[in-house]
């Protein structure tokens, strides 16, 4: 059967569809380069009249001044209309830019956190940074050099095979050997799996660079070195050896080429010299062939080194494509309203990606407006629920629903309005504490500020040099993880989400700050459907549900009294916990 899919367009191709509506300025771009070309041409053809009237008897300096007026005048023109091309190509790049990177973000903003956590970070770096760049110096600068890399050659050539058809043919000798050992060179199935693998050892070893910079702390306690971190050492050093193998199978041809190109001169020379004696050609053309004959190959070398450009462009667009047409996303075909936030599981499975099972068959109701706590080990599946409930991956098998309706029926965007999720790790950006809080929401200064007293941070917030105006991080101040958990909580308070997710929340709280964070949930925890997952299980005692999780399955639920005497694990688990609490160092 015959299949009418259209095939995909790829590299630039694939790049001119992207550009959409800014096509139209490209192909302005363009078309003021190729005038710029048939104007810079002027002043050689006006070079070949003017050599014929001084070698004349009487030569017509009044003809000649004429001819180096309109030269002059062209050239002017020519070079306005060389600013426009690169006007009209700028513009039309930084748009382009601005379209790709928001649709990029967008789409990140969609796909499920599995995806972007299977990637590391310096392929998500060079993909939406390095990537986007590259693309956008090729619009703005390595189209026009392509146009005008092609269209100059075509027009000189035309006009020398009109001048003399001899001369001409010696003369396009090195196009011919541009146009054949070029893409022999450089797009070679071998040479074409280097550079995927020049991309891959680029990634690493920006992933190796930023595991470095975060490692730092732990290094400098330890004593070691960045050539002791192997995964940052390890990557430079595969990097190195990419680029070292590109350059021992480009070299060589590279140079061959380039000397032969470099003495392009040498077959219009003997060429030339013969028919000049032989009263083959004039002198004019002789001398036109040596100068036009040999100069219109200056622009071919643009277009050559276009070659390694337009590699990279096809495999960035490639990268960029893979994330566009990603099918990670959850299509949500029929959507429901959610009337109510009870949450429920239904023989629920779930693993990650090339790992065990994290889930295997949980079910359980949570009921609208109760706090649910979800203890066990580490590596239980606490967190995959409460990630599984924020919509944060989706379950492989069984449903999740809320207020009855399936986790799959809820556009993304609905479903991140119902849910808050204050993370066991603190992550606050580098802007005001101000907008840290506000996160984007439109919410005023007092509702702001109304949030931080519920979270038990408005006073140290009071006490910082600029208050709310305060700046964090590099340039600003640097909270501690107490300070910076309550930040969170009067995110998820100013959010004010019908259902919450508390992931180890006190975990790395000193017992001042755990006091102030647990005032705060008391607050943050009004009418909404709660799950807390935590370590500490004197925070949970008082919750309505406790479910007990061991190796993906659960173990037990109920109350705090009734898992005590029923739930061996349970019963072990807060043994330990109240062991650790009688705990202290005795010195001898």
């Amino acid at each position: 059967m015959k299949n009418n899919t259209p095939k995909k367009k790829s590299g630039v191709g694939r790049l001119l569809e992207l550009a959409g509506q800014k096509r139209w300025l490209l192909a302005g771009s363009g078309f003021l380069a190729v005038l710029h070309v048939l104007l810079g041409m002027i002043p050689y053809a006006l070079m070949y009249w003017i050599i014929q009237s001084l070698l004349m008897p009487q030569p017509e300096l009044a003809l000649v001044h004429q001819y180096l007026f309109w030269a002059a005048v062209s050239v002017l023109i020519s070079y306005v209309l060389l600013f426009a091309s690169g006007m009209a190509s700028h513009i039309a790049a930084f748009n382009i830019l601005y379209t790709l990177r928001m649709q990029m973000a967008e789409k990140v903003g969609k796909l499920p956190l599995g995806y972007l956590n299977n990637r590391n970070s310096g392929e998500l770096k060079k993909i939406l940074s390095d990537d986007i760049e590259r693309i956008e110096n090729f619009i703005a600068h390595g189209i026009p050099d392509f146009i005008k890399g092609l269209t100059l050659p075509v027009f000189v050539l035309l006009y020398l095979f009109f001048i003399d058809w001899r001369m001409a043919l010696i003369s396009c000798l090195p196009l011919a050997i541009i146009a054949i050992w070029v893409p022999l060179v450089f797009s070679s199935p071998k040479n074409k799996k280097v550079m995927g693998e020049y991309h891959r050892a680029l990634e690493a070893m920006n992933a190796g660079i930023v595991e470095f910079v975060r490692a730092m702390p732990v290094m400098k306690i330890f004593g070691q070195s960045a050539d002791s971190f192997d995964k940052y050492s390890g990557t430079v050093k595969r990097f190195d050896r990419m680029v070292l193998t590109w350059m021992k199978r480009t070299a060589t041809p590279w140079a061959v080429f380039m000397s032969f190109i470099s003495n392009a001169m040498l077959p219009v020379l003997l060429l030339g010299t013969y028919l000049y004696f032989s009263n083959g050609v004039s002198l004019p053309v002789f001398l036109l062939f040596l100068i036009l004959g040999v100069g219109y190959i200056k622009p071919l070398f643009a277009l050559s080194n276009l070659g390694s450009q337009v590699s990279m462009i096809n495999h960035g667009v490639q990268r960029l494509d893979e994330v566009l047409f990603n099918q990670d996303q959850e299509i949500v075909l029929n959507a429901k309203e959610v009337k109510n936030h009870s949450i429920e599981f239904e023989e629920v499975s779930f693993h990650y990606e090339n790992q065990f099972k994290a889930l295997e068959h949980v079910s359980f109701q949570i009921p609208q407006g109760t706090v649910t706590a979800l203890v066990g080990p580490s590596g239980s599946g606490k967190s995959t629920i409460g990630q599984l409930i924020a919509g944060f991956w989706a379950c492989q098998k069984g449903r999740i629903l809320m207020g009855g309706v399936d986790l799959k029926n809820i556009p993304p965007e609905d479903l991140m309005k119902k849910v808050s999720f204050v993370f066991q790790d603190n992550f606050l950006f580098q802007e005001t504490i101000y907008e840290n809080i506000r996160m984007g929401m439109d919410k005023g200064e007092a509702e702001v500020i109304a949030a931080a007293q519920a979270a038990q941070c408005h006073g140290f917030i009071g006490s910082l040099p600029k208050g709310y105006q305060t700046r964090i991080g590099e340039g600003g101040v640097h909270l501690s993880g107490g300070e910076q958990q309550r930040i969170q909580l009067a995110r998820a308070i100013l959010k004010n989400a019908p259902v919450l997710v508390l992931d180890e929340a006190t975990a790395f709280s000193d017992p001042d700050n755990e006091s102030k964070i647990l005032d705060a949930f008391n607050q943050l925890i009004q009418n909404k459907t709660v799950i807390v997952i935590a370590h500490r299980l004197s925070t949970i005692k008082e919750a309505n549900q406790i479910i007990v999780l061991e190796e993906g399955q659960i173990s037990g639920k109920g109350s705090h009294e009734s898992l005590i005497k029923h739930c061996g694990l349970y019963q072990k688990m807060w043994e330990a916990h109240q062991r650790a609490n009688e705990f202290e160092i005795i010195l001898q």
